[in-house]
């Protein structure tokens, strides 16, 4: 059964299942990410951030949902910034480390999670009053009035930063991955991205995508 993923702000979601998903330490797309780190590094040295193209698309995309991206960064401009100033970046695992790739690659954010933690219906929200989850860091994300990804079991995810309930790990073996787009994204490019997406999982992570989808609000 896939799985499904509604929203009623103003977004552009693309959404993508893989199953038979082996996880590993392999670096081979962490190498990946780096030698883009380096290539952004040696294009764009010296140059304003805001200035880099494609960065002003997920500034936006916050923009449309009332999130300041100078206050709270997409996850997507936080690993520019590193790449940027020739900060260590950090692999995870495999599939982790594509999708890091992907949004540095394409300048925005996504988020994979692991599909047995996941429960019912995805819906991407505002955040609740009180809201948060422990991200990825062990510390809590505060999530009122942000928007978040939540199912039937509450909170999990965002394009600021995960949370640790839906990780992916080395028993991982079916994922779920979002990436985020502001409302006038071009669908033909955000899903030529999914696929190219979806094809660095196959080459790093072997399994199969058994669903490619562009969610527009409701």
């Amino acid at each position: 059964m896939t799985v499904n993923l509604k929203t009623n702000l103003p977004i552009k979601l693309a959404l993508l299942e893989a199953e038979g998903l082996r996880i590993t330490s392999e670096r081979s797309a962490f190498q990946c990410l780096q030698n883009l780190a380096h290539h952004y590094r040696e294009k764009y040295a010296g140059i304003e951030i805001s200035k880099v193209p494609g960065v002003q698309i997920a500034r936006r995309l916050f923009r449309e949902l009332n999130i300041e991206p100078t206050k709270h960064r997409p996850a997507s401009e936080a690993l520019l910034r590193r790449a940027l100033k020739g900060l260590p970046l950090y692999p995870v695992n495999n599939l982790v480390d594509v999708c890091n790739w992907c949004a540095l690659d394409f300048l925005l954010p996504n988020g994979v999670y692991d599909r047995q933690w996941i429960e019912g219906t995805i819906v991407l929200r505002k955040g609740l009053p009180g809201e948060q989850y422990i991200g990825h860091t062990g510390l809590p994300v505060h999530l009122e009035n942000r928007y978040t990804l939540a199912d039937n079991k509450g909170s999990f995810g965002s394009p600021i930063t995960d949370s640790q309930r839906a990780g992916i790990s080395a028993k991982t073996t079916a994922a779920v991955i979002v990436i985020y787009a502001p409302t006038d994204y071009e669908v033909k490019l955000f899903r030529n991205q999914s696929k190219v997406l979806a094809e660095r999982i196959k080459k790093f992570c072997g399994g199969e995508i058994n669903q490619i989808k562009i969610i527009i609000k409701d």
